[in-house]
């Protein structure tokens, strides 16, 4: 069906070109041959080579039957052969290059949409390759801060436990000296802190400090 409309698209390109130069003819001795070959490439532009040579052949024919001497007869006076033989080598010539000149740009029309989707799929590729790499560095980075906020659980932690142990020791020296319970000697501690306002860690190293301090020095004194 395609190689059909092509013919007739010839053929179409050929029969205007035959009636433009009967109509010249009318004002000009010579016909203007020259529309036979815009029909001739045009014919090879849109159809092919095979269209424009349908287009070369017909056109041979119209005009060697209509407008070279002796008219109404495929016969060609002698001193028209140079003539007529040179429309047939142009219009050959034109038929080819239109052709050519189809096939270039069809070439080159391809290779232009090769080259965008090839543009396409390594953009495509990229943007891939750029989310997915903006993924690790998230994961990174929630990582990172995953850590540092259990660094800082850990720090919290053992400062309690260090904190405990301290209070723990030094309510033991408040229940020896002082002979209190326990509970008395942590508000003992408490009171202490908020009344200097001080950490109850630091209260407690106070309290230690002052029983290592009082029972190193009868040691030293002895000595």
């Amino acid at each position: 069906m395609i190689a059909i409309r092509r013919y007739g698209i010839a053929l179409l390109f050929v029969a205007v070109a035959f009636v433009s130069t009967l109509l010249l003819q009318r004002f000009f001795p010579y016909p203007f041959l020259f529309v036979f070959f815009a029909a001739v490439m045009a014919s090879a532009w849109f159809g092919g080579s095979k269209p424009g040579f349908l287009a070369v052949l017909v056109s041979t024919l119209l005009v060697d039957y209509f407008f070279v001497p002796p008219f109404h007869t495929f016969a060609v006076d002698a001193s028209d052969i140079a003539y007529f033989g040179a429309f047939i080598v142009c219009a050959v010539v034109a038929s080819w290059v239109s052709s050519s000149m189809r096939k270039t740009e069809e070439a080159l029309r391809q290779a232009r949409d090769q080259l965008e989707i090839r543009v396409a799929e390594r953009t495509s590729e990229l943007q891939k390759l750029v989310a997915e790499l903006q993924e690790k560095e998230r994961q990174r980075l929630l990582l990172e801060n995953e850590k540092s906020a259990l660094d800082s659980e850990k720090s919290l932690l053992s400062d309690k436990l260090e904190t405990r142990k301290v209070v723990d020791r030094a309510k033991g020296i408040l229940q020896r000296d002082l002979r209190i319970s326990e509970e008395e000697a942590y508000r003992t501690i408490r009171r202490e802190s908020q009344d200097r306002r001080k950490s109850m860690k630091e209260i407690a190293e106070a309290i230690v400090l002052h029983d290592e301090l009082k029972h190193t020095t009868p040691r030293t004194q002895s000595r």
